[in-house]
């Protein structure tokens, strides 16, 4: 479905990189299909031109006109200024994508002034491993064609999951989308307590990334619900019940949820700004 296809990414910052690292990885999209626009940072362009070999853009309008699939990759506050640059270019038969947070595809139609069809995306960064957590939702004028193609190209990087309720687009992007920094920074705390333990820290690392890579395997592969896995380990008195009672006192699990109800809603929060400028 990806084969022949044309892609425009407008914003060229980390989202952008790791897509484009991920579809061409797939070896179905090659790198003068891709072509690259950022709004003054022309070093960058060079960058992703010498290291990936795609194409930078300086006709916006004239890309975005030819493109079969124009990806959204800007900063949220800047799409208004790219919306009115794209105004007539893109037609109904082409597919705009946006991995904006906090930016419904009501707005984008509306600024497009034009029957197009949006889908929202809402990656992670893991898409430049090609494990990526995408959730999609559809716009208004979004065909299942088109919607499949959106499907298609993040399924290239990882597990897509199709919401048909949009407002559902700011939860994934305070549990997926964050996502990767959580676990990162669990990550680091792992580490430098197996250093603090006496294990060198270049040989903890290992040892922590092995662990998480084979619980989340664990969780996949047997289907099982995390506390029955949990609990599986857990022996009464033993090793693994001392350190969860320590997590339990320190409220772990509260403070992960307080951490993605947090991102959740400064999602939200960016959305209801940015239309409100957009009003005003």
């Amino acid at each position: 479905m990806l084969a022949g296809k044309t892609f425009f990414f407008i914003g060229a910052g980390n989202i952008c990189e790791s897509m484009v690292k991920g579809l061409l990885s797939t070896g179905i999209v090659r790198p003068g299909e891709i072509w690259v626009t950022n709004r003054s940072n022309t070093e960058r362009l060079n960058f992703l031109r010498n290291y990936y070999g795609v194409v930078p853009v300086t006709d916006k309008k004239s890309a975005a006109g030819q493109a079969d699939v124009i990806i959204l990759a800007m900063k949220p506050q800047d799409v208004f200024t790219a919306l009115e640059e794209l105004k007539g270019a893109i037609n109904p038969e082409q597919l705009v994508i946006s991995v904006l947070a906090g930016i419904p595809t009501g707005l984008i139609e509306e600024g497009l002034a034009e029957k197009v069809a949006v889908v929202r995306a809402m990656p992670n960064t893991s898409c430049a491993v090609l494990e990526s957590a995408t959730g999609l939702t559809p716009g208004r004028y979004t065909t299942p064609e088109q919607l499949e193609l959106a499907r298609s190209i993040f399924s290239m990087v990882g597990e897509v999951v199709v919401l048909e309720d949009e407002s559902l687009l700011d939860a994934v992007t305070g549990l997926s989308g964050s996502g990767p920094a959580y676990v990162y920074y669990m990550v680091e705390a792992m580490e430098k307590a197996g250093e603090a333990a006496g294990i060198p820290r270049e040989q903890a690392r290992p040892l922590v990334l092995k662990t998480l890579m084979g619980a989340a395997r664990m969780l996949m592969e047997t289907g099982e619900k995390p506390e029955t896995l949990r609990r599986q380990v857990t022996s009464p008195n033993g090793t693994t019940m001392a350190g969860i009672n320590e997590l339990e006192k320190a409220n772990f699990q509260q403070t992960i949820r307080r951490a993605i109800l947090k991102a959740t809603h400064r999602s939200q929060e960016l959305g209801q700004y940015l239309q409100k400028t957009a009003n005003a």
